[in-house]
């Protein structure tokens, strides 16, 4: 039987997958959500190939709001882009052109009207707001030991929504 109702971060990073599969961005790409990471340089996608960008569901935080019965919630999900640089005429230039996409993909979220998630389980939202970007560890914006040793951009962002009220 298929899954129709899945966890709030997770119903986020596939409403996030399909819109970005849709919004017209400067290179393809292939996003989807995902819980396990490519970490294979082999079976990661060319530069003759769409970007692989991984919608990874990750933290959620609940405030209550006094005592009242209401819930502050953000969700927070992992912005993954990889594609193996080997092949390319020029790897400055195509890691400049990931990291274009990664700031074109961020910008483009940020005046969405809220992301819907009308499958997760129990709290349905009818938006979600892009609140926080940060990178999500301290290599910054990509991995530069992986861009040298493998020859593979890999940049790794936490995005932070909150839940409209």
């Amino acid at each position: 039987m298929a899954q129709t109702v899945f966890g709030q971060t997770d119903a986020l990073a596939l409403s996030i997958a399909a819109w970005l599969n849709t919004f017209p961005l400067s290179m393809p790409i292939k996003a989807q959500r995902r819980f396990v990471l490519i970490d294979t340089a082999s079976a990661l996608p060319d530069v003759n190939s769409p970007v692989q960008v991984d919608i990874f569901p990750d933290i959620e935080i609940c405030d209550r709001q006094g005592v009242s019965p209401a819930f502050a919630s953000h969700y927070a999900v992992h912005l993954f882009i990889q594609q193996r640089l080997t092949g390319a005429a020029n790897e400055d230039a195509q890691c400049a052109l990931l990291t274009q996409l990664r700031s074109q993909i961020i910008e483009g979220m940020k005046p969405w009207p809220g992301f819907q998630i009308p499958n997760a389980v129990n709290v349905p939202s009818q938006g979600l707001y892009l609140v926080q970007v940060k990178n999500a560890d301290q290599k910054g914006l990509y991995d530069l030991a992986r861009l040298l040793g493998q020859h593979v951009y890999a940049s790794d962002t936490i995005l932070v929504f909150r839940a409209a009220v």
